[in-house]
């Protein structure tokens, strides 16, 4: 089960900590979603997280790769700041940076079955399924029900009891 992660911060390196967490947090958010099957092009494909090269959390994610995660190996893909995303990634994983062609992009593949983590206090402006954000020292996320739906993916009752839940499925 997936809880909500404290940071803990070293005289190192207060800033790493909350990165590590984030990556353990997009890694265990993926074992509870399910893509639908053309979401891959074949059984042995891996999961693939597209994350932009300058985004500091692409270290952390890099040190989970080869993890199993639903029968497949966690992939960390590097991407430009305006990825492409093609059927070989199934987590896009969004800077901290908010302008409005990152805004327009995830709309424009809202319908896509791709995991979209907003990492910023934009989430609910950026048409993302999963933002992330700090709060009281803890590292806390959200879902948007309209948009898992509209991409397609399934996302289990047990972490949805977690998250804060925005656009809730009609009739519940």
């Amino acid at each position: 089960m997936i809880s909500l992660l404290p940071l803990q911060a070293t005289a190192e390196s207060p800033v790493a900590s909350e990165y590590a967490v984030k990556a353990a947090l997009v890694f265990k958010i993926a074992k509870f979603v399910t893509w639908p099957d053309q979401a891959f092009t074949g059984l042995s494909e891996p999961l693939s997280v597209c994350v932009p090269e300058n985004n500091p959390i692409a270290p952390a994610l890099s040190t989970l790769s080869g993890k199993p995660i639903h029968g497949r190996a966690f992939s960390v893909r590097y991407v430009s700041d305006n990825p492409i995303v093609s059927s070989d990634c199934q987590i896009l994983l969004v800077t901290k940076t908010s302008n409005k062609r990152q805004t327009a992009f995830l709309k424009a593949i809202s319908s896509q079955p791709v995991l979209t983590i907003v990492d910023n206090d934009q989430f609910g402006k950026q048409g993302g399924i999963i933002g992330l954000k700090v709060k009281q020292n803890r590292v806390q996320f959200e879902i948007d029900i309209a948009a898992s739906e509209n991409a397609g993916l399934d996302i289990s009752a047990q972490l949805l009891q977690l998250a804060k839940i925005m656009n809730k499925r009609q009739g519940t």
